[in-house]
């Protein structure tokens, strides 16, 4: 006899909504049984448009016993409030990037899902990318040697009429950052799964080309904890928008990834692969620039931990990584000195 399918509720009825809820119809044995919006008039329109129920009673929908996952795609301020409710529902849940917006938040959603017996998977979806599997596998083998150095740069365009699309963007308290929260997040998290965990971070921050709280700028240099080095660099600013660049080296080899693709991977044993010619800058150039095929593969990945009992892919602990990365690099911006990740 087949398992019983997962009921998936989405909160939020936003641009990564469809992501999910594209994610959950494509995943064999899930389905989607409801979305919660912010109001009753977003209820309405969110059900027309996503052809699935809709509620705005947060409340009511996490007392469906039909529910078993949730995913959280509200802004990045509301994520712990929602995932505690949903946890302590007794639901599993996949929350967008980031995972919260300061450390405590992020802990709390945690032990939440700890103490309900619960998974908490964060929707960092890169991970889930064959090649870039394959690069975290022949680091973790020792291919490339001692890792010595990692970068990351993220020289994107969101234009000022992004920032207004929404009331929250772009503002500490919900957005909890710029460039770098809501956009870099992904790759500090892929160059920290390469790397290892960060010990030290200076840095420096600007606005620069928006009218917004947060900053469209940043800079950091970082010391990993092995005594490797790095740099991370991030803008919502540069024209017309250029793929992401993630690059790893080790005494034995090295890698550089152009947006989703390798453009090259060589060791001392010579060439091992790489994918030659332009990158599309992708959500380089718009926030829409991106496939679902991560976020579905997160997806069946959450379900099939689900049904063998089994931690995600991407734990809640690997997206408290990735923030207090972030957060380190602000702190040492704000006070012009080295910061440690907490």
């Amino acid at each position: 006899m087949p398992a019983p399918k997962l009921g998936f509720a989405i909160i939020g009825t936003g641009m990564v909504a469809r992501y999910h809820a594209q994610a959950i119809a494509q995943t064999p044995g899930t389905y989607l049984a409801t979305l919660v919006a912010s109001s009753p008039e977003r209820a309405a329109e969110a059900q027309a448009r996503f052809g699935a129920p809709c509620t705005h009673d947060l409340a009511a929908a996490m007392a469906r016993p039909d529910i078993d996952v949730v995913c959280v795609c509200t802004p990045s301020g509301l994520h712990a409030e929602q995932t505690l409710a949903a946890a302590r529902a007794g639901k599993h849940v996949l929350v967008e990037k980031p995972l919260a917006l300061s450390l405590a938040d992020g802990d709390a959603m945690i032990a939440a899902a700890r103490e309900a017996g619960v998974l908490l998977a964060v929707a960092l979806q890169r991970r889930t990318e064959p090649e870039f599997v394959a690069v975290h596998q022949a680091i973790t083998a020792g291919a490339m040697g001692r890792m010595v150095l990692g970068s990351v740069n993220v020289p994107y365009l969101r234009p000022q009429s992004y920032y207004e699309s929404a009331a929250w963007r772009g503002t500490w308290a919900l957005d909890g950052g710029g460039a770098l929260m809501n956009q870099g997040v992904h790759l500090v998290d892929l160059l920290l799964w390469f790397m290892g965990g960060v010990a030290e971070v200076q840095a420096n921050s600007a606005t620069l080309a928006h009218a917004i709280e947060v900053e469209d700028c940043v800079t950091a240099t970082l010391r990993f904890t092995s005594g490797a080095l790095g740099t991370i660099s991030a803008t919502t600013a540069a024209a017309p928008g250029f793929p992401h660049r993630v690059e790893v080296y080790g005494e034995r080899g090295g890698v550089q990834i152009e947006g989703e693709g390798i453009v090259r991977w060589n060791t001392s044993d010579g060439p091992q692969r790489a994918e030659g010619g332009l990158a599309d800058a992708g959500a380089g150039a718009s926030p829409t620039g991106i496939s679902a095929v991560g976020h579905t593969r997160l997806v069946a990945d959450l379900a099939e931990a689900i049904r063998s009992g089994r931690a995600p892919l991407v734990p809640g602990e690997e997206g408290r990584r990735s923030l207090a990365t972030v957060l380190a690099v602000y702190e040492a911006a704000r006070t012009g000195s080295v910061a440690r990740p907490g």
